[in-house]
């Protein structure tokens, strides 16, 4: 593997964007091509995974996994943004009639439990933030808001994969809510905390907002972006893929894109490696190994 190829895996700190974090990679090791596969807003932490050099072409395949994330939602607070980077807006009403309600924590978290398990579990429909990354006729949404522009956002499928109330806290005015989520790729948690809310009869924005998983990939073996030194070779990134070794006489085939006879099934994709180390993706085609991405 090119010793300036690989993943790291990034605890991003409250306050950076995910873009700023790669941009500092990119000027430590000195190399154009880094990436990441999801983003997470400013205000988030946690895990940022980030491909660098000939590893970016592997992003595709960690792109759409499973994230977990735990996070605090505020009820009876929203702002532009559906977080806590905007003028707050608050709705003592709605939290005054819904603790009314409920009357005490137990019955308010029994209540939130319902509306968790009826509204949000499994396939769902969400409608993105307003400030996000997704592109409208090629331009991103938060940009064209910060500028001012009308347009129009459409629901989107999404799907809850687990979900569990750990706290809920009652204070003068609002309402916090602190749940863990494992969801799948394209779902938008400070949609949920709006839509959770709105479900609850008052308004509501993500606090706190932390992301401990990325399919197996853990926040527990994530370092801080100042204290990076050596990439990991993506087979122990892409752990849902096999490896096989290919003998160094074909190394330069491989590396030049070309196939050539190798045992496997049919339509089999793994990682191929020499002497250990990662070389690119192969996939086997009527006896032939095929080359699909080189590093």
């Amino acid at each position: 593997m090119h010793k300036k190829s690989g993943f790291f895996l990034v605890d991003k700190p409250v306050g950076r964007t995910s873009f700023s974090v790669c941009a500092q990679i990119r000027k430590k090791f000195g190399i154009k091509k880094v990436g990441h596969t999801g983003t997470l807003d400013p205000f988030a932490t946690g895990l940022l995974v980030v491909a660098m050099g000939k590893c970016t072409k592997f992003i595709p395949f960690l792109e759409k996994a499973k994230k977990s994330y735990t996070t605090t939602i505020i009820l009876g607070q929203t702002s532009e943004t559906l977080d806590t980077e905007a003028q707050i807006i608050t709705d003592e009403k709605g939290i005054g009639c819904l603790l009314q309600k409920t009357k005490d924590k137990k019955t308010l978290a029994d209540a939130i439990q319902k509306i968790l398990l009826e509204q949000f579990t499994g396939k769902i429909r969400q409608t993105p933030p307003k400030y996000s990354a997704l592109k409208i006729n090629g331009k991103k949404m938060c940009d064209l808001a910060r500028a001012g522009k009308e347009f129009e956002i459409k629901e989107r499928d999404a799907e809850v994969v687990l979900i569990e109330l750990i706290s809920v806290e009652i204070f003068a005015d609002t309402i916090a809510v602190t749940l863990d989520l494992v969801v799948a790729a394209g779902f938008y948690v400070r949609s949920f905390a709006r839509d959770l809310a709105l479900a609850l009869g008052t308004i509501g924005l993500c606090r706190d907002l932390r992301r401990t998983k990325v399919a197996h990939l853990n926040i527990e073996d994530a370092e801080a972006v100042d204290f990076l030194t050596e990439p990991i070779d993506p087979q122990f990134i892409l752990t849902n893929m096999s490896t096989r070794e290919i003998p160094l006489g074909r190394v330069q085939d491989f590396v030049a894109g070309r196939a050539f006879p190798f045992n496997g099934v049919n339509g089999e994709k793994f990682l191929v490696v020499v002497g250990g180390n990662t070389i690119g993706l192969g996939e086997m085609i009527s006896g032939m190994l095929q080359p699909r991405a080189v590093m």
